[in-house]
């Protein structure tokens, strides 16, 4: 760095007394920002980003705001006007302007708030220094005119060399394709810019910050070492059958062949109870190893079946990072999930999905750590299908565009190909899907879809069997079949699930019901489709009110799982109630069920059959929900977040007195009291945490709690979490039950 007459500084003393120089924080955020994007072969815009982005603290309003004598000052515009007129912003005009100056201009712009594509206006002004020196949200740009400039760019000349931008920018094609494509090229520069920018304002504090917070790299070849070691502990502890076994060994060596196939999209089509949580684990080592490739990302769609397969999971990467709202962190694993730095990460589908459509920093920031890897989605059939065209467009980008390879893994693959307008051919990795669903024949289905069926009558034949399941489609009609059961049974044999029971309180009750059933106890369960994906139980009968095809299908999976008897037992019912659905596209696939049955019986083992089911409800498809549709056509990175959303109503988070959990309650209260909400205490909370929608109900009886905004002066802020305030009204068996204040029985 050349001694200037001024020394501009990008941040005040750390606890060393030392300040971090403008020069020192644009070196080491480029330096950081061409790493993570080296990988994509983007480097050199990496080195861009870092050296123009904090470009306006060369200014003496920034110097001020350090100084603690302003504040409101907008010092990223300064910088995006700079990149912009640099790299031919205004050289074609128009709608041949220069995209690349552009998209370099935004992420600049928006590094400190949420992505959006920058006004070439606004840029020309403030370069200029024509008009209000105010941003839109009314703060001042720390350079302004060109006099400003002038003497900021000497500065910045002193020290800096305008990089070549190589490559060119990436080529997209033309329609909703496209503008997919440049937005989530757009994020990954963000990405890679916030992560940079981030990580070296910690160093400034903590100069080891990103050698502590570096996950190791993954070791392919030891994951299957400890892979077999698993497979072999998984054998010995089988009583599955014999034949059912063979297909499990079989399932598992098929994906470790297909792992040699070339990076891409595939996908994996076998019944449930063929173990593919390993296997599809031994496919992404496998290929790993071969390819090169960086990290495995397994996503799952509910937190119901994640703490299951992580236990596997941990026991072939030690260094496994648990990424969701129910993930117990140390402080290492916490910095580790913000820029997801690990060689293993399990999460969840919204965690893994909504940061593709994102505008939020913090959201974003680990993006660029996806390039390279190999993604494996379960229970594929989960996505919802409002934004679905999005989100496998998406997919497939990843793997063009940004060197990944994907697996979609169910026992119900939807046939996208016959959504409208997408391409979408995946490789199968089992050699010959219909031979496995034809040999693990476990359960004949009795369908009664002409005349419905009381719940009452439903409890009385479930009361008839030892050990069966019912699941229904809403909390309402499991919570009165249950008392409809618990009058018949009573309640000790008798059992409730669905999300009115707290995490913690649905796996102690899991653990119960496979005690029961492993000492042949009576044990009846009555559930809403909260177990349908991935939990591990096996009942000789289970009933399943009308539903999507892919629903009924994973309900059957709950029974004779193990092939213990020649052929289990499922009923299919049509509720007699008034609301039979959750949602109109649940009730729209219910009676694509319907439409089929009317055509020929259904046989849940036929692939045949379960692809013209979804060929009937993709020909009814009017695609992603109009919001979206319109925001990823005008590129509004604001809009696409708000539309894109997996979980539409998440309702009131209550904080409830499990029982078995009391101490962690009493410890939520504690450091409530004495720090309010913050996302460590909505992370400890997790496990006791119920979604309710009630809203009146939760409103009158519940107790708020406020994050403390310490910025204003403490003041409360509402955030949609609640503490039970009658403790009562959590039940051993059925968890929050908010209605029986007004019922008068407490």
């Amino acid at each position: 760095e050349k001694k200037m007459e001024n020394i501009y500084y990008a941040r005040s003393a750390n606890e060393q007394g030392q300040k971090e120089t403008v020069f020192h924080h644009l070196s080491r955020a480029s330096e950081l920002c061409q790493e993570f994007l080296s990988p994509l072969g983007y480097g050199a815009w990496g080195e861009v980003l870092g050296k123009f982005h904090d470009f306006g603290k060369y200014s003496e309003d920034f110097q001020q705001v350090l100084r603690r004598e302003k504040t409101h000052v907008n010092h990223a515009g300064p910088g995006a006007a700079l990149v912009f007129q640099a790299y031919g912003g205004w050289s074609h005009g128009g709608k041949g302007q220069n995209w690349a100056a552009k998209l370099l201009a935004s992420v600049i712009a928006s590094h400190h708030g949420e992505l959006s594509l920058v006004d070439d206006g606004v840029l020309k002004r403030v370069l200029r220094g024509e008009g209000d020196r105010l941003d839109s949200e009314g703060r001042r740009f720390s350079l302004f005119g060109q006099e400003e400039f002038r003497d900021a760019v000497s500065q910045w000349k002193s020290a800096f060399t305008p990089p070549r931008l190589s490559p060119p920018l990436p080529e997209f094609s033309d329609g909703e394709d496209a503008s997919l494509a440049r937005m989530l090229w757009t994020r990954f520069l963000f990405s890679a810019l916030v992560d940079a920018d981030y990580s070296s304002a910690a160093e400034h504090q903590k100069p080891d910050y990103l050698l502590q917070n570096q996950g190791p790299e993954l070791d392919p070849e030891e994951a299957l070492q400890r892979l077999s070691q698993v497979q072999v502990e998984k054998k010995q502890g089988s009583t599955a059958a014999s034949t059912l076994n063979a297909m499990r060994n079989q399932l598992f060596d098929d994906c470790l062949a297909a792992a040699a196939q070339e990076p891409g999209l595939f996908t994996l089509t076998a019944p449930t109870g063929l173990g593919k949580t390993l296997s599809l684990f031994a496919f992404a080592a496998e290929h790993c190893r071969i390819y090169g490739k960086r990290r495995i990302i397994l996503i799952l769609p509910f937190l119901a079946i994640i703490e299951q397969n992580v236990k596997d999971y941990r026991k072939v990467v030690p260094d496994l990072l648990e990424i969701h709202s129910n993930a117990q962190l140390d402080e290492r694993a916490r910095l580790l999930s913000e820029r997801w730095d690990a060689p293993c990460i399990v999460t969840t589908s919204v965690g893994f999905f909504q940061p593709l459509f994102s505008a939020k920093p913090a959201d974003c920031r680990h993006l660029h750590q996806l390039a390279n890897s190999v993604l494996v989605l379960d229970e594929a059939q989960s996505l919802p299908p409002y934004l679905l065209d999005a989100t496998l467009r998406t997919v497939k980008l990843l793997c063009t565009q940004y060197g990944c390879t994907v697996v979609f893994s169910t026992a119900t693959q939807p046939s996208f190909g016959y959504r409208p307008g997408l391409s979408w051919q995946p490789r199968e990795i089992a050699p010959d899907p219909a031979a496995l669903f034809a040999a693990t024949r476990r359960v004949t289905v009795d369908w009664r879809l002409k005349q419905p069926i009381s719940l009452v009558g439903i409890a009385g034949e479930v009361a008839q069997e030892n050990q069966a399941c019912a699941i229904v489609n809403l909390r309402a009609h499991a919570r009165a079949l249950y008392r409809q059961l618990v009058e018949q049974t009573g309640a000790e044999s008798t059992f409730f699930l669905t999300t009115d029971l707290c995490p913690a309180h649905r796996l102690a009750v899991l653990r119960e019901i496979r005690e029961r059933m492993q000492a042949g106890l009576p044990c009846r369960l009555v559930s809403t489709q909260c177990i349908e994906a991935g939990v591990d139980l096996d009942f000789p009968v289970v009933f399943r009110a009308l539903a999507p095809l892919d629903a009924i299908i994973q309900a059957a999976g709950r029974c004779n799982r193990n092939g213990d008897s020649p052929t289990g037992r499922g009923i299919v019912f049509v509720p007699e109630e008034e609301k039979l659905y959750p949602s109109s596209a649940y009730e729209n696939a219910a009676n694509c069920v319907r439409i089929l049955a009317s055509r020929h019986p259904i046989d849940c083992n036929d692939l045949s059959h379960i692809q013209e089911y979804y060929q009937l409800l993709y020909s009814q498809s009017e695609g992603d929900k109009q919001a979206l549709r319109q925001a990823v056509e005008e590129e509004d990175f604001l809009e696409v977040q708000n539309a894109y959303q997996i979980i539409e109503n998440t309702g009131f988070q209550v904080v409830v007195p499990c029982p078995g959990e009391e101490k962690l309650y009493q410890e939520v209260e504690a450091r409530y009291e004495k720090e309010g909400l913050t996302p460590a205490l909505m992370r400890l909370a997790g496990p006791i945490t119920v979604s309710s929608f009630q809203r009146d109900l939760v409103r009158q009886y519940c107790v708020p709690l406020y994050y403390r905004a310490w910025e204003h002066g403490g003041a409360a802020v509402e955030t949609g979490y609640y503490l039970l305030g009658i403790p009562d009204c959590y039940d051993r068996k059925q968890g929050i039950v908010l209605e029986n204040v007004q019922l008068g029985m407490f």
